[in-house]
């Protein structure tokens, strides 16, 4: 099959749903390990770490609008994968079996109080992939809800299929009375020294971030940074976050860019 190189392809699916289960149980899947880094082969790796950016960067859209973070979790990234090789078959809320896209998490166990799914196609990377669900209007009313409080994403290459690149985001709302619910291994992705927007690159795009929260903090306005991202933001570690730091990630990735070997470090004063 003749694959349509770099095709955009999009839908979006809002379904308010009750709870499945009362428990909120922590069965693993079988099609890819999420759970276990340490038997984790390669492959699963770079899917983990393509998943944690996509999170990364949706939780930058939600704090950057004064929302709070997303938390995830293995079993639902796990889960959601299973949509995404779903995708190559039938690019669709409605899986191969007929069943709608919420049974995955229904097999799996996860409970929640409401649900939404959003798939893409044709996009190689994560900041693609996200770039064109937020340049959608459906796409990015699921990713900027308020009410949602956990997200998984799930990433499938099939290079025999239509569109190769393979991608679905599962975000819910689970709660206990007030508060969200704890899964089993949840947590919100670490982002590294000098990459603040958690991308997995250096670039211009981290200093924008910077120079965005430090304009927003001179202004008075009471911005939450996402988790990580002070740790990650402050590269001269004198306490502040401001254009300083972004100043030294842009000489280094115009430096970078022209090929000559170097490392941040180096414009760090």
């Amino acid at each position: 099959m003749k694959k349509m190189k770099l095709a955009a392809a999009l839908l979006s699916c809002v379904m308010a749903c009750v709870p499945l289960m009362h428990n909120f149980a922590a069965i693993h899947t079988s099609a890819v390990n999420l759970h276990d880094e340490a038997s984790m082969t390669d492959e699963e790796k770079q899917i983990k770490k393509y998943c944690d950016t996509v999170i990364n960067l949706v939780n930058n859209e939600r704090t950057s609008r004064g929302l709070s973070e997303l938390a995830t979790f293995p079993l639902l990234n796990e889960v959601t994968c299973i949509r995404a090789e779903e995708l190559g078959q039938s690019f669709a809320h409605v899986r191969p079996d007929g069943s709608m896209c919420f049974s995955a998490m229904k097999q799996a166990g996860i409970s929640y109080r409401g649900a939404a799914e959003n798939i893409a196609a044709g996009r190689p990377e994560p900041s693609s992939a996200m770039e064109q669900w937020m340049n959608s209007e459906g796409h990015r009313k699921n990713i900027l809800d308020p009410v949602k409080t956990h997200i998984g994403i799930g990433y499938y290459y099939d290079e025999d299929s239509v569109f190769g690149y393979h991608w679905s985001m599962f975000l819910i709302t689970a709660v206990d009375g007030s508060q969200p619910h704890v899964f089993d291994g949840q947590y919100i992705p670490e982002r590294v020294f000098g990459d603040p927007d958690g991308n997995d690159e250096i670039n211009a795009a981290d200093a924008k971030l910077i120079l965005h929260y430090a304009a927003s903090r001179a202004a008075g306005l009471d911005i939450e940074a996402p988790t990580g991202f002070l740790d990650a933001a402050d590269l001269n570690q004198d306490g502040s976050v401001d254009a300083v730091d972004a100043s030294a990630i842009l000489e280094y990735a115009a430096v970078k860019g022209t090929g000559v070997s170097c490392q941040l470090s180096d414009f760090i004063w």
